[in-house]
């Protein structure tokens, strides 16, 4: 089957662990639109809200997330006891996926790091920076098995697509997205994946700071209570992006704040170009939003997300951003040292390779 002239039929869902996965799709399913297929969107919760707000006019279908817990302390822990969890989610998205297969006549699949979502019947993608697992160091016995599970899992799709650059020294995820041994799947390097693009005239920077929150509950609101605190001691306008898109009350903030519980892209790409510096989590897709606009950050990881926790120390290492942990975050230091950080030369945007391997997978059906 080829994609010329046909009604092609295309499920994208997103994992629901925060709204970096909804908002890395964004590019994808412009990508597909631009291409004619029609695309369906299998998502729930905050992720639904934000690419309804993106895509009034497509058609989704209600996908519940995995209802992860992160908890205040231990995240290692909580996610441990969760396991059999997970995989009975797998095990029912995986059904879901063939009932939704024959109702609504998919010609593929990609799935955004949700392993259930791969199909013999038709062609699936997934895609995921994450081939080599960042584990706490009293865990490293386990690694060997924890990457032998990681790539059973990417074993039933038919090519695995990762947001990153093929060479890890210039790369942004390191070895995250650069394991030793690739799994058995065609593994594709794409390019980043954000919704954002540098216009062709550059916008002045400005003086604001824009702080953007995301990420699992509680450690969201923890970290927005911190900031909180201490936004008073931020001597110059501040940008407050709360990431609770459909949540309509606003919290009083001082005159120097102005604070939005959510905006479409458009709006933040503005506000990303616009800002003398941005403070955020060091999840993967902030950060590809944030080198993708060669917009200066400062990162403070999720406590306990080792991933997290590898990018902010890998970027700061090499001079590309700077950090701070939540437990010792002062504001007003993060911000300093950020804005002298942001003086640096940015790195240079990568060309994507999303539009040829759409084309080459479409045409493959």
């Amino acid at each position: 089957m080829t994609n010329d002239k046909l009604h092609i039929k295309i499920l994208i869902a997103p994992l629901d662990w925060g709204l970096g996965h909804a908002t890395r799709c964004i590019p994808v399913i412009d990508g597909l639109l631009q291409k004619g297929a029609e695309v369906y969107i299998a998502t729930a919760g905050a992720p639904e809200k934000l690419l309804r707000t993106e895509y009034p006019k497509l058609k989704f279908l209600h996908l519940p997330g995995y209802g992860i817990y992160y908890g205040k302390n231990g995240m290692m822990w909580q996610i441990l006891r969760q396991i059999p969890g997970i995989r009975r989610h797998i095990w029912t998205e995986h059904a879901w996926l063939q009932q939704t297969i024959r109702q609504h006549g998919f010609h593929g699949v990609i799935s955004d790091n949700r392993y259930g979502l791969c199909s013999s019947r038709i062609p699936s993608v997934l895609i995921s920076h994450q081939l080599n697992l960042q584990l706490p160091s009293w865990s490293r016995i386990a690694r060997p098995l924890v990457q032998k599970v990681l790539y059973q899992q990417i074993a039933p799709f038919g090519e695995c697509w990762v947001p990153d650059q093929a060479s890890e020294a210039n790369s942004l995820a390191g070895r995250l997205s650069h394991p030793k041994k690739l799994p058995e799947v065609p593994v594709h390097h794409i390019g980043w994946l954000s919704r954002f693009k540098q216009p062709e005239k550059p916008l002045p920077r400005e003086n604001p700071i824009l702080i953007c929150l995301s990420g699992p509950e509680p450690q969201r609101s923890l970290l927005e209570a911190q900031i909180m605190m201490q936004i008073n001691e931020i001597d110059q306008p501040v940008w407050l992006v709360r990431g609770l898109p459909g949540e309509p009350v606003l919290p009083p903030v001082p005159a120097h704040v102005t604070v939005y519980n959510h905006l479409p892209s458009a709006q933040l790409q503005e506000l990303m170009l616009r800002c003398s510096l941005l403070v955020c989590r060091s999840g993967y897709s902030s950060l590809m939003d944030a080198f993708s606009l060669q917009t200066p950050i400062a990162c403070v990881p999720t406590p306990g997300q080792t991933e997290q926790e590898y990018l902010a120390q890998r970027l700061e290492q090499k001079g590309w951003a700077t950090m701070q942990n939540q437990d010792t975050l002062n504001l007003k230091t993060l911000v300093e040292n950020g804005k002298k950080q942001g003086q640096n030369k940015q790195r240079e945007v990568p060309v994507s390779k999303l539009s040829e391997n759409l084309d080459r997978w479409l045409k493959s059906f």
